[in-house]
């Protein structure tokens, strides 16, 4: 495995990601996922709704006859919203209201019971962007508690997924931060209905990283049959000739390479940063007679074609280099006669990010 981080998709076909059902006002969750409370020890944990909503925090820890202890509070204050003594898996809930946005809220689980606890602990809260995401998507945004995803995080995921064709995320169910890896920026298990993506600072990074792992997910849940079986086979035809493949938007790197999931991952990051630059290039090439990075991109035209007015067009994407919040544009355009986008017509922009 090359130490570089990268983007990827894992091919284990026995592990299988698990989706909780959305709470109805789900906006973020910070996630304990191995959880050891010795008796008398206590796990504390302190957080800042953005907007209102509800907070709910969901206890699955065992063995079942041990008991915890709840305080919940609002930093500064002497009464506790919360303060209660009970079994070591349970839901509860609590309002954030407009008096409480932007207050530092105090949690604190204590093992009040003679017997080591271990589970999983999931505190759910209301942050800004993420209720759109929630609303508008039914996509779970949750992080390893120590690897918080901040409002600018929910703000540029809403833009990624609002910039992209509905079928495109259909099936997507979570989006998942974890701590930082040595080797990976983001993965998934097929379908890559579940995205994992470790350790990312808000920025063009983090947006070109979200676009490849969404690849992953159009490429198992978008492309049809016939679709997926001409990719694979410019995959194969493609060898390690680097002119049949997109470099890589993230570090120009030859990382499509690797496989034909990296493959669509990368040239559909590489569409959306930029696809005048690519597909440009991608013609050039072909009139040098390496042809097969622009049946590639043809594949991904067949994706992003849509009508208006009863006239084929096709969506073309530029990602910007503004930090931390690069500037997400995307245009309707008409087809060439040749069946690329035509870049010469006149284009209206759609933005999506760093707008104003």
């Amino acid at each position: 495995m090359l130490r570089a981080r990268r983007s990827c998709v894992l091919l284990l076909s026995v592990m299988m990601i698990s989706v909780a059902l959305l709470p109805a006002s789900a906006t973020i969750t910070a996630r304990w996922s191995e959880v050891f409370l010795a008796s008398g020890q206590w796990l504390d944990y302190d957080f800042t709704p953005s907007t209102t909503g509800e907070i709910l925090l969901r206890l699955s820890l065992r063995p079942p006859q041990g008991s915890v202890a709840i305080r919940l509070s609002r930093q500064g204050e002497q009464t506790p919203v919360l303060d209660q003594i009970g079994s070591p898996s349970q839901t509860v809930k609590a309002a954030v209201t407009e008096a409480d946005v932007g207050k530092v809220w105090l949690l604190r689980i204590t093992n009040v019971g003679q017997q080591t606890l271990e589970g999983r602990i999931e505190l759910t809260f209301p942050r800004r962007y993420c209720v759109d995401i929630t609303a508008q998507f039914r996509v779970r945004i949750s992080y390893e508690a120590g690897t918080e995803l901040e409002d600018l995080h929910c703000q540029q995921l809403l833009s990624i997924l609002r910039s992209l064709p509905s079928d495109h995320i259909r099936r997507l169910r979570s989006i998942h931060a974890e701590p930082p890896s040595a080797f990976l920026y983001g993965y998934c298990y097929p379908p890559c209905t579940a995205l994992i993506m470790p350790g990312l600072r808000a920025g063009r990074t983090f947006v070109l990283v979200a676009y490849h792992e969404l690849g992953h997910t159009v490429h198992f849940t978008r492309l049809n049959a016939d679709q997926q079986d001409r990719w694979e086979k410019l995959f194969n035809e493609s060898g390690r000739d680097p002119d049949n493949f997109a470099r890589d938007p993230i570090d120009r790197s030859l990382y499509a390479m690797t496989n034909q999931y990296e493959d669509f991952a990368v040239t559909y990051s590489a569409y959306i940063a930029n696809t005048q630059l690519y597909i440009t290039e991608a013609v050039a090439r072909s009139q040098r007679a390496k042809p097969l990075l622009l049946q590639k991109f043809k594949i991904l035209l067949e994706i992003f074609h849509h009508t208006v007015e009863n006239q084929p067009r096709v969506y073309i994407y530029r990602v910007g280099t503004e930090a931390p919040t690069p500037r997400i544009e995307r245009a309707s355009v008409p087809l060439t006669a040749e069946g690329l986008p035509d870049f010469e017509a006149q284009t209206t922009w759609e933005c999506f990010s760093l707008c104003s």
